[in-house]
């Protein structure tokens, strides 16, 4: 009853409680989840519900898992799910490992393989991996870097897509 009250502090703190349901939690934590991640007995919650995520909409996860809060073990869960999404979701996660980020360097799924060419702390064995990525999508957002490497932005500049190319100019431009 009280995670359908009108007063956002009212439902925060409900999203927070450590008694509030898992079915609730799940409603809740499209518009709390800084408060859902934080909720002490979120992990307790998911050892006694194994599924718990599965009865939560997909979007609301996806959310959770691209959040710098979420736990390790939500982490993993994105890196294993079946639904590239969810690698989508975290490959921008600050708390990877470089393992995890290298295995969704060579993800199948281009969409991955930018969100890890857009993150800032990619490492020069990555980037110059990326630099020959096969979809131009990926080049395109390595393109975008600002700390790019002399001899990365020469190699992109050079590239088989124009509109990477065309990105590399741009940036020559005031």
């Amino acid at each position: 009853m009280l995670s359908e009250q009108l007063s956002p502090e009212l439902r925060a703190a409900v999203a927070g409680h450590p008694n509030t349901p898992a079915a609730v939690l799940g409603r809740l934590a499209a518009d709390y989840p800084a408060q859902v991640l934080g909720n002490p007995a979120l992990s307790l919650l998911r050892l006694a519900h194994p599924g718990l995520l599965e009865g939560w909409p997909t979007d609301t996860v996806l959310n959770l898992v691209a959040r710098p809060q979420a736990p390790d073990w939500l982490r993993r869960y994105a890196l294993a799910h079946a639904d590239s999404r969810f690698q989508v979701a975290v490959a921008g996660h600050p708390a990877l490992t470089l393992d995890e980020v290298r295995q969704l360097a060579r993800h199948t799924v281009w969409k991955v393989r930018a969100r890890v060419a857009a993150r800032p702390d990619l490492s020069l064995e990555l980037l110059t991996l990326l630099l020959g990525d096969p979809d131009y999508g990926v080049r395109l957002v390595l393109a975008a870097r600002a700390n790019l490497p002399p001899d990365a932005a020469e190699r992109l500049g050079q590239d088989a897509s124009l509109l990477v190319r065309q990105a590399m100019r741009q940036r020559l431009l005031p």
